[in-house]
């Protein structure tokens, strides 16, 4: 009898893998279902394929455990940095006035101390972190950008594109996270 393929076990192994991610990687699942993380596991060890040998169905799923964990402390970190930049980014929902980092979003955030003030700010940074997420990762880049203050030249050159087409891009990306941000709001 051979031994199983790494697709195999993947799709038997199936059930015990949405059961370890539900289990550590509960943070998460307000972000991506358990399905995408599974998925995301899949991809990243059929991509690592050539490190895997099976001697065991145990030993393969140990392995398959493993791949999983790494994919989960990615995505923590993934989340984590969209995370802190959407306090900076949250000034660009509210339209007009300064676009950068500095300005606005900080002089909110040392006037308001009240508690709801502060669980206000916390649900709207949550929902920041959501429109980034769904936005388009070029759009999504452009928005992270602007709040690390990245120049606009810089940014055309990172893009490949003349100044005027990175200051369009700019705007849309700007419009498109106003627009998902607002329709989060509205859920």
């Amino acid at each position: 009898m051979s031994a199983p393929g790494l697709a195999q076990i993947l799709e038997r192994r199936r059930g015990d893998l949405l059961e370890l991610l539900r289990r550590e990687a509960s943070g998460l699942l307000g972000h991506e279902s358990a399905e995408d993380l599974l998925q995301g596991v899949s991809v990243r060890a059929l991509e690592r394929a050539r490190f895997f040998q099976y001697r065991s169905e145990r030993e393969a799923f140990f392995w398959l455990a493993e791949v999983a964990r790494q994919h989960v402390a990615d995505r923590h970190r993934y989340w984590k940095a969209l995370r802190r930049a959407a306090g900076k980014t949250l000034h660009l929902t509210a339209g007009g006035g300064k676009t950068t980092a500095s300005g606005r979003a900080g002089a909110l955030a040392s006037s308001q101390t009240s508690p709801s003030t502060a669980a206000s700010r916390n649900e709207s940074v949550a929902l920041a972190v959501k429109a980034l997420g769904i936005l388009f990762p070029r759009d999504r880049d452009l928005i992270v950008w602007m709040t690390e203050d990245v120049p606009l030249e810089e940014m055309a050159r990172r893009l490949g594109v003349g100044h005027d087409a990175a200051k369009k891009a700019r705007e849309r990306a700007v419009t498109r996270f106003r627009k998902a941000f607002a329709l989060l709001c509205r859920c």
